[in-house]
């Protein structure tokens, strides 16, 4: 979201001497950051009300550009790191998502007889208190599958034996002919296998959850004027005689 304020700062620059006139860039740039902080944490609050147990990661993964003197706005974005990721956007303008990473390796990788397309995850996988698949749990299987990018982090004959003998979980996909769905099964010892991931062709899609331009927008108009007031009145008070 990016935050001009040229038309309304205009407005009140008609109503300044001209020695108040020169501290206004100055007290615009500070109101504006300020501005800008504030609905930072503004937007933590609104993720933490839309979301279900929201990570850490998510609820830092906003923050703003400064304003400075010479460029009056700001804009409130996701960071670097974060941006990579389609959650947030989705969430925000709904609709389907693109494959994400995994989905890529087990389409390219993944010796399977039958179509992988999007890969979901059902009801017996676990998951942590946010609600997610661990990305640790997601290597296991992948390691499992022998679709890892770095085929040095997939799982050996070896350390396929030493996980049967510990009882630990395996993870398959049906051969040609099963009767079992098409996705990733979960065996542990002699139990009846888990359907843990389903392929699916139909394109996960998801609905509007996280108002993140009206709230942010109506939050603006709602804080700049009084921070703007404060900060005119402060550079006024402190400039130079």
């Amino acid at each position: 979201m990016r935050l001009s304020l040229e038309h309304n700062i205009r407005a009140v620059e008609r109503d300044l001497s001209d020695a108040a006139r020169k501290q206004l860039p100055f007290a615009t740039a500070i109101a504006l950051n300020e501005t800008g902080k504030a609905l930072v944490e503004l937007n933590k609050r609104h993720m933490a009300r839309s979301f279900n147990s929201p990570t850490r990661w998510t609820l830092n993964a906003f923050h703003f550009r400064r304003a400075t003197k010479a460029r009056l706005a700001i804009k409130i974005e996701r960071k670097f790191i974060q941006a990579r990721k389609d959650y947030l956007l989705r969430q925000v303008e709904g609709g389907p998502r693109p494959k994400t990473g995994i989905e890529r390796m087990m389409n390219a990788n993944l010796a399977y007889s039958g179509h992988v397309g999007f890969v979901v995850p059902t009801k017996h996988i676990r998951k942590n208190r946010h609600g997610n698949v661990a990305r640790g749990q997601y290597q296991k299987i992948l390691s499992a599958l022998k679709v890892q990018g770095d085929k040095a982090q997939n799982e050996t004959k070896a350390s396929g034996a030493r996980k049967r003998r510990s009882r630990a979980a395996r993870y398959f996909t049906p051969r040609a002919g099963s009767r079992l769905s098409p996705g990733v099964y979960a065996r542990k010892g002699k139990a009846k296998p888990e359907k843990i991931l389903a392929f699916t062709s139909r394109t996960p899609r998801y609905q509007k959850r996280f108002k993140f331009y009206p709230n942010m927008n109506k939050a603006a108009n709602r804080v700049f004027p009084k921070l703007f007031e404060r900060a005119l009145a402060k550079a006024w008070a402190t400039r130079r005689k």
